[in-house]
């Protein structure tokens, strides 16, 4: 098997970026279905405009996306159904419900902020 330059950090060193602006590597929990969901969930909280772009600092709604992105993590929880342990049930429950009611609001606000 080759060895992927790209996946082994060490080995990746093309670009030369000075050593205060370089991200530091540091290990990570194990993933998880709760810590993906969230996740995808930050993320529609990002296009609902409840967060803000962590890039510019804008708080755009993007229904499109954000209705992706909520449909996304619906599709997540059919998929895992009968695989899920309780608390990861409840979770993904609650996740979905607190995004609709956030796009619902989404939707009223861009409807407000278009009529202007």
């Amino acid at each position: 098997m080759s060895e992927d330059k790209n996946l082994d950090p060490e080995k990746n060193s093309d670009t030369q970026t000075p050593h205060s602006e370089i991200p530091q590597d540091v290990p990570l929990p194990d993933p998880t279905l709760i810590g993906l969901a969230s996740g995808l969930a930050n993320q529609a909280m990002i296009s609902l405009g409840i967060f803000p772009n962590p890039f510019d600092g804008s708080k755009n709604i993007m229904l499109y996306q954000g209705k992706h992105l909520i449909d996304t993590i619906a599709l997540l929880n059919e998929k895992t159904k009968g695989n899920q342990t309780e608390d990861e049930t409840k979770t993904l429950i609650n996740i979905l419900h607190d995004l609709r009611m956030i796009y619902i609001a989404a939707q009223n606000e861009k409807q407000k902020r278009d009529s202007k």
